[in-house]
This record gives structure tokens, sequence and C-alpha cells, in this order.
């Protein structure tokens, strides 16, 4: 039984997470995705290196792919551009969308020399406007789409970006649905199309229903803003400002406060989430606790529920209020503490997690596919690749014979598994 991307070849020019995360999750449907990198690699292999240009990061992202080098500033460099997008049903491309004229890899180029190409533009904050051309990080984007201000914890007052990078890896599966979606439509037309995404398109999605405004809602808002401006202006922290918002805009905060929530317990904490009323009033059956005022959910009334609440939940082991909670059909779980999840019996039942071997620095356990076909399987294939190690094998497969991949490694064009060094220079894309 085949993958259901068996057969489709991509090519990859990008570095960092939200693009390479696309093409893992394409990889994982059986696609052939091919990862062009400078010279010294993806700047992922030089964080956390468990080898020489092998880092963490990169292992992670980027399972399950063929790697090759090239300068993309080399003259010599265009003909194998040209040849890889021709080989190619699809390409991401990760770069300054001001720097793709630069490399040939404007989409008015690329469609002519493949007219049935789908080709990914993944830019910061997307294909319009004043910051089109700028280039971005996810915690820029965090600032920027008010979804940090929801999200941020804080520290002296400041608050801190998010981690992971949710924006950059919810972009890449965002944009691996515009990919799958055009290539449909290639497979019918025989035409292919550009895709454009974007970290800030993706992050305003995430925000959604709280990144929302309604014009019945507007005189409020707008005198939230001012108490906003003001609390700044008097030197208020973060945290105070972001409670005063909460506690207008929120209107459910008293549900958060109190059923659907972390608790500590007697040996960990526990996860509970139960929203509708009838939830609501099957918590106060369980534990016996009075019922709350919902619409003072910032009383004093309200926080002496919450304090007896906690002080009831620590009482008892994690596993002790799951099976009583569950028994009684209140939806709740563990909270892990960062790895052990990937141990989880729900997680490995699924294929949620893998264990990979890789050549260079033995056995690792990373992220699965995310979802599963019923009639075509997905998997994680197998470990990332190391620098340049498929760079003489995919220049054959292009058509290169063993004089012309000669004079490129000679020139730095290309660099092959036996000549790369992985020395960290700032990177090319």
């Amino acid at each position: 039984m085949s993958e259901v991307l068996a057969g489709v070849k991509v090519v990859e020019f990008s570095q960092n997470a939200a693009v390479p995360q696309c093409g893992r999750l394409l990889a994982g449907m059986g696609a052939d995705v091919v990862k062009v990198e400078p010279l010294a690699g993806d700047s992922m292999r030089h964080i956390a290196q468990l080898a020489p240009a092998e880092g963490r990061a990169y292992a992670t992202i980027n399972p399950g792919k063929r790697a090759i080098t090239l300068d993309l500033s080399a003259e010599a460099a265009r003909p194998v551009v040209d040849s890889l997008l021709e080989w190619a049903d699809v390409a991401l491309i990760g770069l300054k969308l001001g720097d793709l004229e630069r490399f040939g890899l404007d989409w008015a180029r690329t469609r002519t020399l493949n007219p049935r190409l789908v080709q990914l533009e993944m830019s910061a904050f997307g294909p319009k406007g004043p910051d089109a051309t700028e280039g971005g990080y996810d915690v820029l984007v965090q600032g920027l789409s008010g979804l940090g201000f929801a999200m941020n914890r804080t520290a002296d007052g400041t608050p801190l970006p998010t981690r992971p990078a949710f924006i950059d890896f919810a972009s890449g599966a965002v944009s691996a649905l515009g990919v799958v979606s055009a290539l449909r439509h290639a497979d019918a037309t025989g035409v292919g199309q550009r895709v454009d995404a974007s970290l800030l398109g993706t992050a305003l999605m995430l925000g959604t229903p709280m990144l929302a405004r309604f014009e019945r809602d507007k005189r409020t808002i707008d005198t939230i803003h001012e108490n906003l401006e003001l609390l700044q202006q008097a030197g208020a922290t973060f945290a105070e400002q972001r409670e005063m918002y909460e506690s207008s805009v929120v209107s459910a905060s008293g549900v958060y406060r109190l059923y659907f929530r972390f608790y500590p317990t007697a040996d960990g904490l526990i996860s509970i989430a139960g929203m509708s009323p009838g939830l609501i009033a099957r918590f106060h059956e369980i534990t016996g606790i009075a019922p709350a005022p919902l619409n003072k959910p910032h009383s004093e009334e309200f926080q002496a529920i919450v304090d007896e609440a906690e002080a009831l939940f620590a009482t008892r082991t994690t596993d002790e209020w799951i099976t009583q909670l569950r028994a009684a059909g209140y939806p709740c779980g563990k909270y892990h503490l960062g790895t052990n999840a990937l141990e989880d019996p729900q997680v490995r039942a699924n294929d949620y997690a893998v264990d990979l071997d890789h050549p260079a620095f033995g056995g690792y356990t990373t992220a699965g596919m995310p979802f599963d076909l019923g009639a075509t399987p997905v998997s994680v294939s197998g470990p990332s690749p190391q620098l340049a190690e498929h760079t003489v094998e995919v220049l054959t497969e292009l058509g290169y014979n063993e004089k012309q991949i000669a004079e490129l490694l000679a020139s730095a064009t290309v660099s092959d598994l036996g000549r790369a060094t992985g020395e960290a220079e700032e990177p090319t894309v």
C-alpha cells in the first residue's frame, strides 16, 4: 500500500522551523523531500549540537528528508536551482520575499521553468503591505498579532515569548494544507500555482475566537484600550495590564479560574476541562464544593471557592483524582513535565512519538505524524539527513555527470558529505 504522496517530488529552500515543518509533514505522507542548505548547513544544525553540524532542533524538525548543500549566491548555482525546479512538483521557499528574484526563485520565473509547479512562499508578515519584504520570526509575530498578549508569561513584569515556536510549527501545518490543495488542482488541470502563507496569518487564525471585535462591543473595547494606555503610562506591569484586560473582556473568566484549568495534587498536577453547565454542576457534585457565582469571578466569595478547590485537589494524588473524575464523566488528564509525554501509553499507542537512529549521534525520540490515513500509511520514515549527505546522489538524479559534479565541488558551489565542514557562518538562506 503506497503513501498518498508517493512519487511527489519536493525541493525545500528554507531553514529554521516553519517551512521545514511543512516539508516534514509532506515527507511523512510519502513525498521525496530534498532539502537545500547553505554550505554551512541550516542554522538549526548549530543549536544544541549532538555532533558536528548535528543539532537537536534540526534532528527533530527534518526527519525523513534528503539533504544537499548549495551556495545560492554562486554563479554556478543557477543551473542547479533550475534543474531542481524542473525536477520538482513542489517548491517550498522560506526566504525573504525580496531575495527570491536574486536567487532565481521568484514565481514569475519559476512558473516558466515548470508550469505544473506548486510553489509555497512563506513570509513572516504576508505577501502584501508595508512589512511584506521584511524578515521575521515567531517571537515578532507573537507581539504583532496580539496573540502574545493572550499567552505570554511574565518575568519581572515583562512578557516572555511563548515556547516552543508554536506559530512556526502551526504555519508549517497550515502551509502543508495549502500545498496538497494546490497539488490536487494541478492534478486536475495540469497547471501549478503559488501558495502564499505567513506566520502572521497563522497567528490570527490561532487567536480565534479571542482576536475578534464586534460592533456592538466597540464602546466597551475602546474604553478598555484607553484604560490599558493609562495603566502603561502609570508603569503597571504586563501581568497587571493583562489581568485588567482579561477581567474586562473574557466573559468566561470564572470558568477558567475554577473548572477549566490545572490543579496541584498530592503528587503533581492534573488537567481538568469542564465548561458546559452540566459539567460545571457535576464538578460540584464530585467535590462537594458549593456552586460559585460565575457572574462575580473576581469577588472575594469566588476566590474563597477557588481556594477551597485548590486545597481539596492537593489532598489526593493525580491518579486518584483521574479515577474519580472519569468515573463521573468529567474530562481530565495527566499534566506531564516536559519529555515525559513521549512515553505516555496514549502517545505511544497512536505513534505520536517515534524512535529513530542517526548515524552520527545514535538514537533519539521525536514527534510522529499528527494524523493517520485509513487507506494510505503515513510515517516518519527515517532520521534527519547529515549535512550534504545526498548532494552527489541528487545531482546525479538531475542528470549531472561525474565531471560536472566534480567542478561544482571544486568551486565550492556545493559540498558533499566528505567535504562538508558545517562551520557556523551567517546563513545564506
